[in-house]
């Protein structure tokens, strides 16, 4: 499995993260997983199924830009925001409920068992 055009974000998060702690086997460490499984992962060549790896990442080091909050959250707040009933009682939230429902970011195209 190679990346022919761009690689998957998943991919560019954890590389920057060995940029910043300055080592694959940190960040291995940091997301649990045995660096090996990350190393051929990373070259697309790990043989098994790298979804559950792509969540942890994911999890661990993906943040969304919100427009409406104006500020970064993780894909499981961004979830949260869009996911929970309407808050039909507070007309600020109500605002917030309904950007997210019209929000293209990514992390709401996924239900959360998908994601997480």
């Amino acid at each position: 499995m190679s990346y022919p055009t761009a690689k998957p974000q998943w991919v560019v998060l954890v590389e920057q993260r060995i940029e910043q702690l300055g080592s694959i086997q940190k960040v291995a460490n940091e997301l649990g997983y045995a660096r090996p499984s990350l190393s051929l992962a990373l070259r697309g060549k790990y043989k098994g199924n790298t979804d559950r790896l792509e969540q942890t990442v994911m999890k661990v080091l993906g943040s969304v830009h919100c427009p409406h909050l104006n500020q970064k959250l993780s894909p499981d707040e961004c979830i949260n925001f869009r996911e929970r009933d309407a808050p039909t009682q507070n007309p600020a939230e109500m605002r917030h409920w309904r950007a997210c429902q019209q929000c293209d970011v990514a992390c709401k195209k996924k239900k959360r068992k998908e994601i997480f």
